[in-house]
């Protein structure tokens, strides 16, 4: 195996780490999407349930942040790791599968 196969598989095993990461992160996202944040509004707990849903609402969109730049990032390693082919074939003047 040669650098350029190393590099590659570094990059290719970045990317799907990143991958698995974003699922993990959008499965327990998913536990934040209820509207009910499970407070009553009875006489004093107005304030309370605004603070939860604000909060909750601010983690939301922390974590959608998060997923997408994530993404965005594995969709980078993997481009990278694609175009060790070129690099390859600069090195080798052949093609690996």
């Amino acid at each position: 195996m040669g650098d350029v196969d190393i590099f590659r598989a570094e990059l290719t095993g970045a990317a799907s780490a990143l991958n698995a990461a974003v699922t993990e992160l959008l499965m327990q996202a998913a536990d934040l999407r209820a509207e009910d944040v499970g407070i009553e509004n009875p006489a004093s707990r107005v304030a309370l349930r605004l603070e939860m849903h604000r909060r909750l609402t601010g983690l939301r969109t922390a974590s959608s942040a998060r997923v997408d730049g994530a993404s965005q990032l594995a969709a980078s390693a993997q481009a990278i790791a694609d175009g060790f082919h070129e690099l390859e074939e600069e090195f080798t003047g052949q093609r690996s599968p």
